[in-house]
């Protein structure tokens, strides 16, 4: 008899999670405790507060209902990337969440201070490393960042003006944005899992993050989220969850439960108009429902062809996508057959 191997934890609670938000002390309209407030009050339990070129710790926010995660963002510009002059060049945004949330490092300086900012920027532990636009200088303060103790994100690729160059060579990487609400609100296609399949193929083993890039809730709120499966809502553990890959993306549907029995892989979940099960080479596979009501709530691959195909391939993978009404779906991460 097979072993059944949960893909997904079957922990007794999922934890509703923002893991990209902005507020006064950067760019952001609301207070840390606003923000926190209002994620609250729609059923998160989890917010990674990542205000601009700046390492906040807002553990202080925390409670046992609720965990703050501490994190930046940290952005490498062009010499065209003027937004104050309407000229947007190439940009790389790194999103960095700390694992220990006392931990402030940062690569570089705060550039420009808000008055909200100013308490914070006297408790940051900056470096000074270089902020040249490359792979190889972007590739530096991942390194750098890993050893300091951070889960690396690539975030919004598309409002970033970067294409298959700026990216295909990042590496140290522990996730990217498989969705950003706020540069959908925008008007970017910021759906990237074209993107993100062309980074497994490339091997680079990240997780998928669906996130608001919250900067005012009248802009882009609740729109992209991260289901994450931890044992509690405590810091170690969302981490050790987050580090394994123990979460989907979502700005929608639902996964109750993803396992895998031999060569076959199962799959529970909301209402959904299709599930696709994309893996490193051609052999993907669509479930469609079969009912009269026209909605998917389980499906079921076959891996067994793909399997024999690939056995000797190391950077072999599979992924789901379960695509539900409205355009909205939710993405797991590669499953490597190696794992």
């Amino acid at each position: 008899m097979s072993e059944l191997i949960h893909l997904l934890p079957p922990v007794p609670r999922w934890f509703k999670a923002n893991l990209h938000t902005h507020t006064n002390i950067s760019d952001g309209a609301l207070t840390p405790q606003q923000a926190k407030d209002l994620y609250k009050g729609k059923g998160y339990s989890i917010l990674a507060i990542t205000d601009h070129n700046l390492m906040v710790d807002h553990s202080e926010l925390s409670g046992e209902d609720f965990l703050m995660l501490t994190g930046g963002e940290f952005n490498i510009n062009t010499e065209t990337y003027l937004p104050s002059k309407g000229r947007h060049g190439k940009t790389y945004h790194l999103n960095m969440i700390a694992k220990d949330p006392h931990n402030v490092w940062q690569p570089f300086p705060m550039v420009r201070i808000r008055e909200a900012s100013v308490p914070y920027v006297a408790k940051s532990r900056p470096e000074a490393m270089s902020r040249e636009y490359s792979v190889e200088a972007v590739n530096a303060i991942i390194a750098r960042a890993n050893e300091k103790g951070f889960l690396v994100t690539y975030n919004h690729p598309v409002w970033s003006m970067q294409e298959y160059p700026d990216y295909a060579g990042l590496e140290g990487l522990w996730s990217m944005e498989i969705c950003n609400y706020g540069s959908v609100m925008e008007g970017h296609p910021e759906h990237n899992g074209g993107i993100y399949q062309t980074m497994l193929r490339l091997g680079k083993r990240i997780c998928p993050v669906a996130a608001d890039d919250m900067h005012s809730p009248d802009r882009a709120f609740a729109g992209a989220w991260c289901m994450v499966g931890a044992e509690k809502l405590e810091y170690d553990a969302v981490i050790r969850a987050l580090e394994r890959g123990d979460f989907y993306a979502s700005t929608g549907p639902e996964i109750y439960s993803l396992t895998m029995e031999g060569p076959v892989v199962r799959i529970t979940c909301s209402d959904a108009r299709s599930v696709v099960l994309e893996v490193n080479g051609r052999r993907c596979k669509v479930a469609f429902p079969e009912g009269a009501d026209g909605l998917l709530r389980q499906a079921e691959f076959d891996l067994s062809e793909w399997l024999s195909y690939e056995k000797e391939n190391p950077d072999a993978f599979f992924r789901l996508t379960v695509n539900g009404p409205y355009g909205h779906y939710a993405a797991t991460r590669g499953y490597w057959m190696n794992d």
